[in-house]
């Protein structure tokens, strides 16, 4: 079984592994296990760099933008990967 230190050492490979070092501030945010404890489910944050305006002057702003996976516990295998939505 895979506990939750493991799960989250897999997701954070998993987005490495996709991403490389495109994203910043890497950090787990949610942890969560399914009813039937066959899933972890694990929030991964990450800083992303988007364009703004000010004045007619583009410029960079940082926001905040998060991963969900899903990891089977019996032998840690990425599911999915899905955009967390934060209102």
């Amino acid at each position: 079984m895979v506990d939750v230190k493991d799960a989250t050492e897999v997701a954070t490979k998993y987005f490495i592994n996709l991403f490389g070092d495109k994203y910043s501030d890497l950090a787990l945010e949610e942890v969560e296990i399914s009813e039937d404890e066959k899933y972890w489910y694990i929030t991964i944050g990450y800083n992303v760099d988007k364009p703004a305006f000010s004045h007619s002057l583009p410029f960079t702003r940082t926001g905040r933008e998060y991963k969900c996976f899903k990891i089977e516990r019996k032998t840690g295998k990425v599911l999915s990967m899905k955009i967390r939505k934060v209102d």
